[in-house]
């Protein structure tokens, strides 16, 4: 198999998780849930609308991967890489959140460097990752957040 057919195998790959990954971010960061008070809900309004812009970026880095885009690719790699140093996209303060969200920064990092030299291959790859620590960061704040309401 040459690499250009494997490259579109991954490609082919991503598309299909990157849909499921939407459909499941769309329903965490659902608004259908009652909120509890005005603080809390105003807070949760206000980090599903940042989560959000992580999302569209992803987008555009997955639109600039199977069009071989590197502009696109560069603009939503430049947008992961200054919300995931935003200050309110520190949801949690401990040390398994810090380890997770210093992670995607440094994945986001070699992404958008990946996309400046249009490596298209190690876009993918960081890509993926970058998709991963999503995933396994969610899963730990959702777990986190579990354990915080069952006090």
């Amino acid at each position: 198999m040459s690499s250009k057919s494997g490259l579109i195998l991954v490609l082919a790959g991503i598309v299909v998780a990157s849909g499921w990954f939407m459909a499941e971010a769309n329903r965490a960061f659902s608004d259908d849930k009652p909120k509890k008070d005005v603080p809390d809900a105003k807070r949760d309004l206000e980090q599903s609308t940042f989560m959000r812009k992580k999302l569209e970026a992803s987008g555009q880095i997955l639109e600039g991967l199977t069009t071989e885009n590197s502009e696109l690719i560069v603009k939503g790699a430049k947008i992961l890489v200054e919300l995931s140093a935003a200050e309110r996209f520190q949801v949690q303060h401990d040390v398994m959140y810090r380890q997770f969200s210093g992670e995607f920064q440094r994945t986001a990092k070699g992404l958008l460097d990946a996309g400046e030299k249009k490596n298209f291959d190690l876009a993918a790859l960081k890509w993926m990752d970058a998709t991963m620590k999503c995933l396994e960061c969610h899963k730990f704040v959702r777990g986190a957040r579990i354990a915080d309401s069952s006090r």
